[in-house]
């Protein structure tokens, strides 16, 4: 594995974090970012136009901590009186992104997360569409047809 400079940065190792749970794989991992697999193996190996230095790696850096990060909750914290409340990116996705709740306590946090400013970082992935590959047409020029003077018929 290549040393590129971002390899030390936090969010990298927050990345090979997740890649060393049992049982995650790169395809899943990928998946959750919503990346290629084939980008995240060349950010975590260092190859490519990103152990060159070719390729930026801000985008996978956001993406990273806004899906396996963790957030100072602003409601939380006022609810706590100012002590900082730490959750997780999944829990904030988990608030902010649901149907909004019947009771009073939990509305009161949802309607805060509709207002917050970790929102848009913790919105799911948005699903690209599956786009099938054109399939090559034999070349039909050479073929003979009937009646043709190289029919044996």
């Amino acid at each position: 594995m290549n040393e590129a400079p971002y390899m030390s940065e936090p969010w990298f190792a927050l990345l090979l974090q997740q890649v060393e749970v049992p049982g995650a794989t790169q395809a899943s991992i990928a998946r959750q970012l919503g990346i290629s697999a084939v980008t995240l193996n060349m950010v975590l190996r260092g190859t490519g136009p990103y152990g060159a230095g070719q390729a930026d790696t801000h985008r996978v850096a956001d993406r990273v901590i806004h899906t396996f990060g963790r957030y100072v909750c602003p409601h939380l914290t006022a609810e706590a009186g100012g002590v900082e409340q730490v959750i997780t990116a999944e829990q904030c996705r988990a608030y902010a992104h649901r149907p909004p709740p019947t009771t009073p306590r939990e509305l009161r946090h949802w309607q805060a997360c509709q207002q917050c400013p970790h929102r848009a970082a913790s919105a799911p992935p948005v699903p690209r569409p599956v786009v099938a590959r054109k399939r090559a047409t034999p070349d039909t020029s050479n073929t003979p047809t009937p009646g043709d003077s190289h029919d044996p018929t």
